[in-house]
């Protein structure tokens, strides 16, 4: 029994990350899983793929961090997402016993950064813009800052997750392209949100409710299990379209070229935060984990703000 417990124990010590990778299981959706296997096989397991699991140290994270920095030249945030799910490997080998603690410097790569968004007047000004125009690609904007829906959420919706009766949107899929087997090859996927709490009704306000009413007044598409994005031919819109015209949006309007898609649902959450919404209800809006994630991710917004409140009872004293 005590030769299998210390076969066991030195099993675990000379397991490679690469090993590792090959031998846990992930719960995740099939978008995601393509990401992360590419981020596994182009880029983690070249570099760090040998090293025995107990053996990596902070200093092979700053090293594969510059690697991907100098010798790949790749962007931060794709830097970040890449050594973010190295963590992720990391801590489920630490929780399996494979090692007894994860680097530091890899836990300080997940460090906020803040999040560039739009200011209320921009935001104020490209809102009119849009609504002069209403139509599946306006709409899909104006979804993402009115309600804080992540594109593929958008992409997700169908004409029956709009329930204007109830008021109320319906989250409960995401649609994005994919990586197939084959090279160079995608595919556009329809999938579940993976937990309950992404899976979400979200309160439709009265001008987001109007706006939702006027699109699918003049919206030929009919059908509640259709796409609520979707051309006049009944045919869904790809992502990749909403985020060209949004590129174009960008260069009219002025707006930095920091702001991407995304940053208009974090646009969302700072101008909740900013009109007193408490932490606890944009989580549930937001579709988060856990009210800790939201505040690791809004906690200076919401800090901002209340010393801006503060500044204004200055005039008391």
């Amino acid at each position: 029994m005590r030769d299998k417990f210390y076969r066991g124990r030195e099993m675990k010590a000379e397991m490679t990350l690469a090993e590792w990778i090959g031998k846990r299981q992930q719960a995740v959706r099939p978008t995601s899983l393509k990401t992360y296997e590419s981020y596994e096989r182009a880029h983690i397991i070249p570099f760090l793929g040998s090293q025995r699991l107990v053996s990596i140290s902070n200093q092979h994270m700053l090293e594969f961090r510059e690697h991907l920095k100098r010798k790949e030249k790749l962007a931060p945030k794709t830097i970040r997402d890449i050594q973010g799910h190295l963590i992720k490997i990391l801590k489920d080998a630490k929780s399996h016993g494979y090692i007894e603690a994860v680097p530091e410097t890899a836990k300080a790569v997940l460090k906020t950064r803040e999040k560039p968004i739009l200011s209320q007047s921009e935001q104020k000004i490209l809102c009119e813009t849009l609504k002069k125009d209403l139509n599946a690609k306006s709409m899909a904007v104006l979804l993402s800052i009115g309600a804080g829906l992540r594109l593929g959420e958008v992409m997700g919706l169908s004409v029956g997750d709009v329930d204007l009766e109830a008021g109320v949107l319906r989250v409960r899929y995401s649609r994005q392209r994919v990586k197939t087997a084959e090279e160079d090859k995608t595919n556009v996927v329809k999938t579940a949100l993976k937990t309950g709490k992404s899976r979400r009704d979200i309160p439709l306000n009265a001008p987001l409710k109007e706006i939702l009413k006027e699109y699918l007044k003049h919206s030929t598409q009919k059908d509640i299990q259709k796409p609520l994005i979707s051309w006049k031919e009944k045919k869904s819109i790809d992502a990749r379209t909403i985020q060209y015209y949004f590129t174009e949006l960008k260069k009219s309007h002025q707006l930095d070229p920091l702001v991407t898609f995304h940053s208009l649902r974090h646009s969302f959450a700072t101008r909740a935060l900013e009109a007193g919404v408490d932490m606890q209800a944009l989580s549930e809006l937001m579709g988060h984990s856990s009210v800790a994630f939201t505040l690791s991710c809004y906690g200076h917004c919401a800090t901002e703000h209340k010393r801006a409140q503060m500044e204004k009872m200055a005039q008391c004293w």
